[in-house]
């Protein structure tokens, strides 16, 4: 067995009979980067554009952390936000780090500059482009809060060259009876289609307007019947998605996102894939091995398995597919491990984890 496969046995036995059975040094297959926070969208399941950030992080510590990153045997690397491409040295950067440790390079985006910078894009170590997109035409820019968004990302991804492109929707009521439609829209340019589920317990969205957002009665049918049939969730996720709209009590699983992602913030915060939780370091005050080795990391993954957290719909696809490994035979996690949905809005990335606006 590969040390990824030994690696999520030991974090499926700590998560579903003891944590004494967790893997006692953290090894997160995925890290999740933010160069940058600002955005130029104005979503209103978002709060990123209220606010002007400071890039924290600059360029020569960027290329440090990105070989520190790829030197900790993480495999899966993804800018985001805020918008990654606002950060205009974001290209210099990844020519000046050692890209190749890394299999995926995923950008995370709101696609409205892909259009203008597609040939640094495809130059790039970018292997995937991830969009967040919320409806169809009409829908979506008024969610996104910018007219033209719509036709300016779907432009922007016909460019694209040589990488897999995802679009990433976050469920919600103005646009659950058009998801299957927006479904095959994608699948027209050559898209999957991932999506993310709302939630009020994350730092960038806590004063966003969610109340027009959250799915009710045939909005709630709509999205369990686009998971089931389009996107062919197994049913345990749909069941979960369903009772979270309906404000049923829902049985959290352990959550286990410490131990597949981390998150570097624009100001040199490390999370241990958990928004909610405090920064457990910070890359402007040490090396990220000395971080991913401290006691403070293992001690909050254990607690994020144990639930001692605000609670989240962060990556919870990852968690489930955990806890119903035994049904999924691990399916799930071997994709999930990798893939680590955006959390913007919710589900993610992850994790994922659109942490994109």
């Amino acid at each position: 067995m590969s040390f990824s496969g030994l690696y999520l046995t030991r974090v499926w036995l700590g998560s579903n009979f003891s944590t004494k059975l967790l893997p006692s040094k953290i090894r997160p297959l995925a890290a999740h980067v933010k160069l940058t926070e600002n955005c130029q969208a104005k979503c209103i399941s978002c709060d990123y554009w209220k606010t002007r950030w400071h890039d924290g992080i600059k360029a020569d510590r960027a290329v440090e952390l990105l070989n520190e990153i790829g030197a900790a045997g993480i495999r899966s690397l993804r800018f985001t936000g805020g918008e990654p491409l606002l950060r205009t040295d974001l290209f210099q950067i990844m020519k000046r780090a050692d890209m190749r440790p890394f299999s995926e390079v995923i950008l995370q985006t709101n696609g409205l500059l892909i259009k203008k910078m597609h040939k640094e894009i495809n130059a790039s170590a970018i292997t995937k482009v991830c969009i967040s997109i919320d409806g169809l035409e009409e829908t979506n820019d008024l969610i996104r809060g910018i007219d033209g968004y719509f036709d300016l990302a779907m432009q922007g991804i016909k460019l694209l060259r040589g990488k897999k492109v995802s679009i990433a929707v976050t469920l919600n009521r103005i646009s659950a009876k058009e998801l299957g439609k927006l479904a095959e829209v994608a699948h027209g340019v050559g898209a999957e289609v991932q999506y993310n589920v709302l939630s009020q317990s994350i730092y960038f969205i806590k004063d966003a307007d969610m109340d027009s957002m959250w799915p009710e009665g045939g909005d709630v049918k709509a999205i369990a019947k686009f998971l089931r049939q389009d996107l062919k969730r197994p049913e345990y996720e749909v069941e979960y998605v369903t009772k979270y709209f309906k404000r049923q009590l829902v049985a959290e699983p352990p959550c286990i996102l410490g131990y597949l992602q981390m998150f570097v913030l624009s100001n040199g915060d490390v999370m241990t894939g958990c928004y909610p939780l405090k920064p457990v370091g910070n890359i402007l005050k040490d090396k990220l091995e000395t971080i991913l080795a401290s006691e403070d990391y293992v001690r909050q993954c254990e607690a994020m398995v144990r639930r001692e957290c605000p609670g989240c719909t962060c990556g919870v696809e990852s968690s489930l597919a955990m806890q119903n490994a035994a049904s999924s035979a691990f399916f799930e996690l071997g994709r999930l491990a990798h893939k680590q949905m955006p959390v913007n809005t919710g589900m993610t990335a992850e994790v994922a984890s659109a942490e994109n606006a």
